[in-house]
């Protein structure tokens, strides 16, 4: 679930709002910290 989240959110599929809301279901913390700190593709 890590890699379609991270993929989301560099296709600025998603915000950061929406990443925090899968914390603790289907990511952990420092993996929502580690999704938001990765750069998205340009627009």
């Amino acid at each position: 679930m890590y890699n379609f989240i991270l993929n989301q959110w560099v296709m600025r599929k998603i915000d950061e709002a929406k990443v925090q809301s899968y914390v603790p279901r289907w990511i952990t913390s420092e993996q929502a910290a580690t999704i938001i700190a990765t750069p998205q593709v340009a627009v």
